[in-house]
């Protein structure tokens, strides 16, 4: 909680010269009773006034012309310091109007005293927007200068309230590459990230399943561990998580209805506004800041080196999966561009860990590892030997670890798998046991990948999307259903290759049925049918996703294989119409 506590008369701030309101009993009461046991922190000039030292208090001093030496005292520059400084304690700030007029945006709480008569002070006392606030306490005391004790609680927004701004915000900003408005607001609320080890991820896909592994892995050892992952697939909130539980309603609601207020304190003073994927990246170090997380599993949204998460200094290990041909208009059009953008996550001297690729890919980041100082192990895909694999679970060797038990289907999760591990074993200030490693794995749960939805017939749905990921799905079919009976259902953004993406897998299918994701972005169904009738000659789009169910579970019968893939964004719609029919 960040709370102010500010006194004026007739929309003058008090304190320059006289001693009111420190000299009205009353009020030093309220302050001694609200502020004992938390965080003062005080502009200089307040601090001396009131008269120092506060016991019973830790107090931080705002000054940028004198450091106080003093008991339980501690002296810093500036408002977003003395948070930095305060960690995720309760904070009570009190100073001058500046003070004042910076911390405002912050505040869940305002403590103000009411002073009615006219006193000469410093500065006019900034006006707030009551509609932010509810007034929850009153107080008239009479008397020979007659003031009033009135507390106001920030009001926040609803949750749907909160959805509703951050769409806003999407369709109006999109993506603005650049980082400088996320620091800018982190900074105000004293850099929460920064209390906070990270493991950092980057990739073109696997980046979902490998956090949820290395996330799996550290729980089953003991640790409080917070993720975030991006985009959303069957919950709007399951982005945010710690141990496996999704970020309320009410939390997410009060954490952007905070950030909101300072992006609109930035927006009056002129300066650039955070994009709605950077405000819920700086929701998710709040938060997970405020709960004590242990250790923090982070992936990318897109890229590395001008993602929103790359802001982060305090990596432990970065992790680079699989990477391929996406988001060119944004990363570059060659895979060693790309690579290189993906590989900006590496901090110097921080260990990384890439899972093994095409060689240019390779040598690019053995090249920055190198730049960096970064130590790098590159996991062999030769080395990752499946020996069992179900719709259930793969189970694989790799080096020196034998039959290790990943509840994921899909061959390419071994290699993902073996990719958590090397990354936990590079976490030297966090040990994992061998048998943590193997309870991790055996209990994981992530939806959207490989996953069966239905046995007659087979209904099974994967979020490929892009090139890369269509050559590992082709290489799953050709193991499990070599016969090339599948029907598949298609649904794409058409800001994707979805051109390679059908070739690859529009011939393994006797019949593809598209439909259009709902998305702004998305491809329309006919658009797609029109380009994948080069690959199979049993093309058709469907008006709905209902639709394309319904005559995809027709065509397939109760022996039949249908598999759904494309655009994570409407397989949700697609999860839903199943149960409908169920």
């Amino acid at each position: 909680m960040i709370a102010l506590i500010a006194a004026y008369a007739e929309n003058r701030v008090i304190g320059q010269n006289g001693r009111i309101p420190w000299d009205i009993p009353e009020e030093k009461h309220r302050f001694r009773d609200l502020t004992m046991g938390h965080v003062m922190v005080m502009g200089r000039k307040t601090y001396e006034e009131i008269g120092r030292p506060l016991p019973g208090r830790e107090t931080i001093v705002i000054s940028r012309t004198r450091i106080l030496d003093e008991p339980h005292c501690k002296t810093v520059s500036d408002l977003s310091q003395a948070l930095t400084l305060a960690g995720n304690q309760d904070v009570f700030i009190c100073g001058g109007a500046q003070l004042y007029r910076e911390a405002l945006p912050l505040a869940d709480v305002l403590y103000l005293t009411e002073i009615h008569a006219h006193f000469d002070g410093d500065t006019q006392f900034p006006p707030f927007d009551q509609s932010a606030f509810v007034q929850t306490e009153r107080m008239d005391i009479p008397g020979e200068i007659p003031y009033t004790f009135v507390t106001y609680r920030r009001r926040a927004m609803s949750y749907a309230q909160a959805r509703a701004y951050i769409a806003q915000l999407t369709a109006h900003k999109g993506i603005v590459p650049g980082l400088t408005p996320l620091r800018a607001l982190l900074a105000r609320l004293g850099n929460p990230q920064d209390r906070l080890p990270f493991v950092h991820i980057a990739g073109t896909n696997g980046k979902g399943s490998t956090v949820a592994m290395i996330a799996g892995i550290l729980r089953a050892a003991g640790y409080r561990v917070g993720t975030y992952t991006s985009p959303a697939v069957f919950h709007e909130r399951e982005c945010w998580q710690i141990d496996g539980e999704m970020i309320s309603e009410a939390e997410y609601a009060h954490g952007m209805t905070r950030l909101r207020s300072l992006c609109e304190a930035m927006q009056a003073e002129g300066q650039a506004t955070p994009t709605a994927f950077e405000l819920e990246t700086a929701l998710a170090f709040c938060w997970m800041a405020q709960h004590h997380c242990d250790i923090a599993v982070v992936e990318c949204g897109m890229g590395g080196q001008d993602d929103a998460t790359n802001v982060i200094q305090t990596t432990v290990v970065s992790v680079l999966t699989a990477i391929g041909m996406d988001h060119t208009r944004f990363l570059g059009t060659t895979i060693e561009q790309i690579a290189r953008a993906k590989g900006g996550i590496c901090k110097p001297g921080v260990p990384v860990v890439l899972q093994g690729q095409d060689a240019r890919v390779v040598r690019e980041i053995a090249a920055l590892c190198r730049e960096n100082h970064c130590p790098l192990a590159v996991v062999d895909p030769d080395a990752c030997t499946v020996i069992h694999a179900d719709a259930h679970r793969v189970v694989f060797n790799y080096l020196s670890d034998r039959e290790i038990e990943v509840s994921l289907p899909g061959l390419i999760q071994a290699r993902n798998a073996a990719t958590a591990v090397t990354a936990v074993r590079q976490l030297h200030a966090f040990p994992v046991s061998d048998e943590a490693i193997r309870q991790g794995l055996r209990a994981l749960q992530w939806h959207g990948r490989m996953e069966q939805l239905c046995d007659h017939p087979v209904l099974v749905i994967d979020g490929a999307h892009n090139p890369n990921a269509a050559a590992r799905l082709r290489e799953e079919v050709l193991h499990r259903w070599p016969g090339g009976q599948l029907i598949e259902l298609v649904g794409v953004l058409a800001d994707k290759d979805f051109s390679e993406v059908g070739r690859l897998m529009a011939p393994l299918a006797r019949r593809v049925i598209t439909v259009t994701p709902n998305n702004p972005r998305a491809l329309p169904a006919e658009a797609l049918a029109n380009c994948l009738r080069r690959f199979c000659d049993h093309v058709t789009p469907a008006d709905s996703v209902k639709q394309a169910l319904q005559t995809a579970l027709d065509a397939a019968g109760k022996h039949g294989v249908i598999l759904a893939f494309g655009s994570l964004s409407w397989l949700h719609e697609l999860r839903q119409a199943v149960e409908d029919l169920t």
